[in-house]
This record gives C-alpha cells, structure tokens and sequence, in this order.
C-alpha cells in the first residue's frame, strides 16, 4: 500500500504535516476532511522530493503581462470547480496557472504555491499581493478556510465578479460614441488651427483687407497655436501629469472624495455608483457567513472613497459598541433612507444579507439608466457642440471672402 505526505490546515490556519498509507490521494483527502482540515497538498512519498509534472512549465507566449478583472474572475470560478472536485489546493493552483492568460498572474500563483508549502494559509499568501488580490477577495478567502468551505465562498466570490465585470462592460461600452465624437471634435480643431487656417493666413494677407472681427480672433489662434504648438503640447501633457499626481495626493483626494458628489448631473451617478458597490460587497461578505462588524470593515477598506470609507468605519465602530446597524446608517447623511429602513427589515426578519442583494440590485439598474440618459443627452450636445465649433470656423473664413467678392464687384 502506497504511503502518501499530506499538508492539512484547521480551521484556525494551522498547518498541519504528516503522512498515511492509503489506497489512493482521493482516499487520504477524504481523510483528512472527516477530519474537519482543510487539504493543502497530498502526495505519494516519491514524489515528495519531486515537483509536480507542470510546475517548472509555463506558456509564456500569448500571455498578457497585466492582470484583469476577467482573469480574477476566471481564477475565482476554476480554483472554486477544482477544490469541489476533490483536487488539492497546491494541485489546483499549479493547474489554473498554468492555464491563466496572464504572466502576472501566473508569476504571482506559483509565489503562493510557495508561501503555503512553508506554512501560511492561502489568505495569508494572497495578502502579500494586495495590487493584485484585493481586500475583498482576502475577507472572502478567510471565511472560507476558517468555516471550511472554500469552494463555496469561491463560488459566491465568482458570481459577484462576473456581474461587477458585465456591468463595467455596459457603462464601457456606452462611452465608447461619446468618446469617439470628443475626439474627433477635439483632432478637428487641431487640424484647423494647425494646417488650414494658417493658409486662408497668407491669403488674405495678399489681399491686404481689413478682416471681420471673428476671422481676427480666428487668425489670432491660429497663428499662437501655430507658432507654440509644441509648447501648447507640452502644457496639455503637463496639465495631465499634474492631475494624476493630484489624485494621488491624499489631501486633493480626500478634498475630491467628499465634494465630488456636489457635481451637477454627475453627482448622483457617482454616489450611485459607490452606493452600488457598498451594498454589493456587504451582500456577497454577509451572504458568505461573514459577521457583521467584519464585513463593513472589508467594505469600507474595498469603497474606493476616502469620505465614504471613514463613514462605513464610523458606522463599524457603533455597531461593534452594540449599536443598531440600521439606526447607524440612518444617522449619517450621505446614505440614503432606503439603505437604513430596508436594513431595518433585514434584522426584523433574518435575511439582512438578501436584503443587501436586492438594494445593491436597485442601485445598478438606477445607475445604468443614469448614465444611459446621460449619455443619451450628451450625443446630441457633442454634435450641437461640433457644428458650432467647426461651423464658426467655417463662417469666419467666408465673411471676408463676402467681403473681398463685394468690393470685386
């Protein structure tokens, strides 16, 4: 009978080492789960000292070198499919690496492959890359291996990122005409100022007419652009480094997390937004048997707004002193009264993270008809806004021909 090595975990993360005879892998997995630990690893004593048949492999041509929202979500669902299957959690790793479509990705899999050979739980290796694994996914991979349940919360896990994923596809995809229209308006104005205008310049130079005063401002621009183009090129891309430092710049930040919901139009949408993503983190944290203290403070951590954040924290703290959950939300502001009285009947009736679902639901079909308006409305204005710009080019060069042709006459 063949001996196998295993590696376990229990469910408060300590690793367990040992071997067995038995007649199969499957037969020690099923073992060791009776057990109540959590399968890491298990291989016969051979092959102990040897590395698995795809560790060393990787298919680095045609891998992207960034790491996406699809390939997170793919790693979700495959890692949640191979740990119900029966396949070890090392196993599944090497395998869903080797396949993954992003080097990255694959590079980082192998590293916690190494991590939880000498000891730490997959949350623990998962939290040495925060860039790639964020809080969210940390939370959930805690309470899957304390409540040993792993392939379970990897599910849940899955189904929110394939539904962040096709709602960020929407709103991607209705930006796309509006985008392309600022564009094409933005290119044309170059290619006047730069190439066009300054020939109607030399022309009516010639002519020695006194010009209209729209054609002079016209000309004035021109001939400025012109003659500082690089210049004006080098100030566009200086405003652009200038503004991503300031969004990296805590107090600019934490100054445009508060106030950027005073915007008009878009001040809505945006709360809109991150409310969605409040209320959809802490459905799918709840939902996953996370206690309540602990899921808003993954949810805070996961917002993405500094103001919106330290008010969840806020809300955290009460509720951890004892406080009401709903009556906490009620109290601050920038939360809406629906969230507050339909959290009021998720803890009348048990079913507060269903509750979470259905509003978060409310949210994503209330900001996908926003910004569907939005840019509904603001097709026709680009275009408005094209045949302006463009029109009144056009105008300023044909009055002083008007001009020019009535005094031929």
């Amino acid at each position: 009978m063949p001996k196998f090595n295993y590696i376990a975990k229990t469910k408060e993360a300590k690793t367990v080492k040992g071997n067995t005879h038995a007649l199969s892998q499957s037969e020690v997995v099923s073992r060791l789960r009776s057990r109540g630990l959590f399968v890491v690893s298990v291989t016969t004593q051979k092959e102990g000292s040897q590395k698995s048949p795809i560790s060393g492999l990787s298919r680095i041509r045609g891998k992207r070198s960034s790491v996406k929202l699809f390939d997170l979500t793919l790693f979700a669902r495959n890692l949640a499919t191979t740990l119900s299957s029966g396949v070890t959690l090392l196993r599944s790793l090497e395998i869903i690496a080797y396949q993954t479509e992003s080097l990255l990705l694959e590079k980082v899999l192998r590293k916690i492959c190494e991590h939880i050979k000498s000891g730490l739980s997959f949350s623990e290796a998962i939290a040495k890359y925060p860039r790639i694994f964020s809080v969210l996914w940390r939370g959930i991979v805690h309470v899957g291996e304390t409540s040993g349940n792993l392939p379970f919360v990897l599910e849940k896990l899955s189904d929110y990122l394939e539904l962040r994923m096709e709602f960020e596809r929407k709103v991607k995809s209705a930006l796309v005409y509006p985008v392309i229209l600022f564009f094409a308006a933005f290119v044309a104005v170059i290619v006047f100022l730069k190439f066009i205008l300054p020939k109607f310049i030399t022309i009516f130079d010639q002519f020695n007419v006194k010009l209209p005063l729209p054609t002079r401002i016209m000309f004035a621009a021109s001939r400025f652009f012109s003659e500082h183009f690089f210049m004006v090129m080098i100030g566009l891309a200086g405003l652009v480094f200038l503004s991503f430092l300031a969004k990296n710049s805590p107090a600019v930040r934490h100054w445009w997390d508060r106030n950027c919901f005073k915007i008009p139009l878009l001040g809505r949408v945006i709360l809109t937004f991150f409310l969605e993503r409040i209320t959809s983190t802490l459905y799918i944290l709840l939902d996953s048997g996370l206690p309540v203290v602990y899921a808003l403070e993954i949810t805070a951590q996961s917002v993405g707004n500094s103001f919106l954040k330290s008010s969840v924290l806020f809300v955290q703290e009460r509720v951890k002193e004892g406080a009401s959950l709903s009556e906490e939300l009620r109290k601050v502001n920038i939360f809406p009264l629906l969230i507050s009285e339909m959290t009021k009947i998720g803890e009348e009736t048990g079913t507060i993270s269903e509750v979470f679902n259905k509003v978060s639901v409310h949210y994503r079909k209330e900001l996908t008809t926003r910004v569907e308006r939005i840019i509904a409305a603001f097709e026709p204005l680009m275009i408005i806004f094209m045949g302006i710009v463009i029109g009144g080019i056009v105008i300023s060069l044909f009055m002083p021909l008007f001009k020019l042709s009535s005094l031929g006459g």
